[in-house]
């Protein structure tokens, strides 16, 4: 068996073709995914633009209100970075119990003071010896300060004791609203309720002048340390403050181990500078106040003086709102909406709801875009949170009271909205790409599909159309349609109705033929018996014997030609009848044996006990054996016998004829009943025109049977198999 061309091993068919064409369409959503991508420098633009615009807006309001500022335009940072304090508001008033669960809620306010904070120490400073966490906050008139206390031992004053300082105990320095400096120290015997004592002018007298009753306090022994809690009227309070935790760890010496501060207690120029946000400030931020930004207000010197919104809650707010949308949206189709919308997330980055917000407890604004802004100069910066979660637009504009710069006016707001937009974007880009890849996926796969029935119906009316024999059979349609398809079946169409003309013509030929030659070999057969009554010599008599013998051969040639066409239409005429093929078979061997002696026969039939009815011509039965033994003849090995079998197998009765001698050739098999073929080598007395075994399957055909032949496996030689189906008793 040949091999199979690689071509035809891994052959696609159109509708595949088609298929992995369309998969080109996947150039367009590629195409917009990277445009999608180049748009966020564009977004980044507008944003900056318009955000720069809002500050803009809210410094001109601030513009018009310079008094605003007066207050702190003289106010300058002397002290060391990170040491100014901004006071930011408070939701409810503190409870003051020591514990720090009203301080929840504001606990990213929260600062950790360690190492870096520490002003004095006997020994190598240990966080969990001493170190403390603090924040501040203001409501109603009064300042809420809370320390929460890391201490390893936590030693309180002793009974009836005058000095304050031999003790764990809080220093609070502060300059007072008309200027004057002031310390306070805050301890207890035992946990409980505090108040502020006022200390001497010289830091070396331990011993309080007086009890501030206005700082109160609880003091709230825990396990790791103790907490603090105080409040002091925002009267009391000017521009500058301190704090300072003091650590003493021996009852009996009371000497001071450690020292930590938020700033400097001991001199004005030493403190940190506070700013209790202004509430004129704080309303108009509130009028223009949007949760997609942060506002700062702040002072020439960068010091915050006033806050508004916040990132963080703006993002859940947002994805909150979202998610209500949709839900309402999309009742009846939730878990629709949820599949997709999980898909959608998985896939594209979405929006951080929580992130690192290192401003979110700062006292003053630093960066390039502050510097430009104080300066007279709008600008606009991009960073990126600390854990690198989101990308923040800060827009700086400055506020002039006049000719001077006052402030600035600083905008913040998250790329999330520009992320939201592009996630927008990308889902009805994927949306619309995959209705559009399977629109037309659908379109092209019906089209294929139709085209591949054109095609498979062309090819089944080509195949139905001429037989095996190569006679045409059929026709094929002329297609109407105007494509090449069409154009195809119409020349396939106009060659078949020309191969169908060829055919006919080959068919009458024969009959042609011999109806023109017989004239002539009459006329040639007369001359020669003529020639026969005169006295010839005997040279002249060989030449005439060899033209009578040429002249026997065409007539033989054109009686075998005419006797293939008048079957044909003998074929065509015959009546049918049932009969005993075992009968036909048995009388046609024993027929056979007389008119060959010199030949062995072997007639061998198994019928079940039961008659062999077939449906058809006895005659013609006897004409195909005649055909099979003469050709078995014709190939049989001296002395060997010709074997005829007769078996009945089921619905069928299989004639079969075996002969020892010349095997088939392998190229042959397949056309070996074909008109015309032989596969004699020599040639004898008797014409052959290779038409003996093309009758024998026209006469099985006629029968609705086959026949086939094939090389014997017990012996060299061949054998013919005929098929022949039973009739239905």
């Amino acid at each position: 068996m040949p091999p199979i061309p690689l071509r035809q091993r891994f052959a696609i068919s159109i509708r595949s073709k088609i298929l992995l064409v369309s998969l080109t369409l996947l150039v367009i959503p590629g195409m917009g995914y990277q445009y999608i991508i180049e748009m966020e420098a564009h977004l980044r633009t507008g944003q900056e633009e318009s955000l720069l615009d809002r500050a803009r807006i809210v410094a001109s309001i601030l513009n018009e209100q310079p008094d605003l500022f007066k207050a702190r335009e003289d106010v300058a940072p002397t002290v060391k970075k990170g040491r100014n304090l901004f006071v930011r508001p408070l939701d409810s008033p503190i409870q003051l119990d020591g514990y720090i669960d009203d301080w929840l809620p504001y606990n990213n306010r929260m600062q950790s003071y360690g190492l870096n904070h520490l002003i004095f120490s006997i020994s190598q400073y240990k966080p969990d010896s001493i170190s403390f966490r603090h924040q501040v906050g203001s409501h109603k008139g009064y300042f809420y300060a809370v320390f929460q206390v890391t201490d390893d031992k936590v030693v309180y004053r002793q009974p009836n004791s005058l000095r304050l300082d031999r003790s764990d105990h809080i220093q609070i320095a502060m300059q007072g609203a008309k200027g004057i400096f002031n310390r306070y120290l805050i301890t207890t015997q035992s946990p409980g309720w505090v108040n502020g004592y006022l200390m001497p002018a010289d830091p070396k007298n331990p011993v309080p002048v007086k009890t501030e009753v206005r700082i109160k306090g609880e003091w709230q022994e825990t396990k790791d340390g103790y907490n603090v809690e105080i409040r002091i009227p925002i009267s009391m309070i000017g521009d500058k403050i301190g704090f300072a935790i003091l650590d003493v760890d021996n009852a009996t010496s009371g000497e001071v181990n450690a020292i930590l501060s938020t700033a400097g207690t001991r001199k004005v120029e030493e403190m940190g500078t506070i700013v209790v946000p202004s509430p004129e400030i704080e309303k108009i931020l509130k009028r223009v106040e949007s949760r997609s930004s942060r506002i700062w207000v702040v002072d020439r010197n960068s010091r915050v003086l006033a806050i508004s919104g916040s990132l963080v809650k703006q993002n859940s707010e947002l994805n909150l709102d979202d998610e209500e949308s949709m839900s309402a949206d999309h009742e009846e189709q939730s878990v629709l909406s949820g599949l997709v919308r999980l898909f959608y997330q998985m896939i594209l980055k979405q929006p951080a709801t929580e992130f690192v917000d290192d401003l979110s407890t700062a006292s003053s604004l630093e960066g390039a875009e502050m510097e430009s802004a104080v300066n007279g100069i709008p600008a606009t910066r991009w960073r990126q949170t600390p854990d690198q979660r989101v990308n923040i637009l800060t827009a700086a504009y400055p506020i002039r009271s006049g000719n001077r710069i006052v402030g600035a006016v600083v905008l913040e707001q998250t790329s999330n909205s520009i992320l939201l937009l592009q996630n927008k974007a990308m889902e009805i880009l994927i949306n619309l790409s995959f209705l559009a890849f399977l629109f037309a996926v659908i379109i092209l796969l019906t089209f294929a599909t139709r085209l591949s029935m054109r095609i498979s119906r062309l090819r089944d009316d080509a195949d139905n159309a001429i037989g095996s024999d190569g006679k045409v059979k059929g026709s094929i349609i002329n297609s109407k349609a105007g494509d090449e398809l069409g154009d195809l079946s119409r020349s396939f169409s106009g060659m078949l109705d020309r191969l169908s003309q060829y055919n006919r013509y080959l068919e009458t030929m024969a009959s042609k033929l011999s109806h023109e030659l017989r004239t002539p070999i009459s006329v040639v057969r007369s001359s020669l018996d003529n020639l026969d009554l005169e006295n010839l010599d005997d040279e002249s008599k060989k030449i005439t014997g060899r033209a009578r013998e040429g002249v026997e051969r065409l007539s033989n040639i054109i009686t075998r030609m005419s006797e293939a066409t008048r079957l044909e239409q003998t074929l065509q005429q015959e009546e049918r009848v049932d009969f005993d093929i075992e009968k036909v078979i048995e009388g046609c061997v024993e027929g056979y044996k007389l008119a060959n002696p010199d030949q062995k026969f072997k007639f061998n039939v198994d019928n079940q006990n039961q008659i062999i009815l077939v449906n058809g011509a006895p005659d013609l039965i006897a004409q195909m054996l005649d055909k099979l033994i003469s050709n078995a003849m014709d190939f049989c090995k001296t002395e060997t016998p010709i074997v005829v079998d007769l078996i009945r197998i089921n619905k069928v009765v299989k004639l079969c004829v075996l002969n020892q001698g010349v095997t088939l050739p392998n190229e042959m098999q397949g056309s070996l009943f074909d008109s015309m073929v032989s596969v004699r080598e020599s040639r004898g007395g008797e014409p052959h025109l290779g038409l003996g075994l093309y009758i024998v399957r026209m006469i099985a055909e006629f029968h609705h049977g086959n026949v086939t032949a094939n090389n014997r496996d017990d012996v060299e030689g061949v054998v013919f198999n005929v098929l022949i189906p039973l009739v239905n008793i």
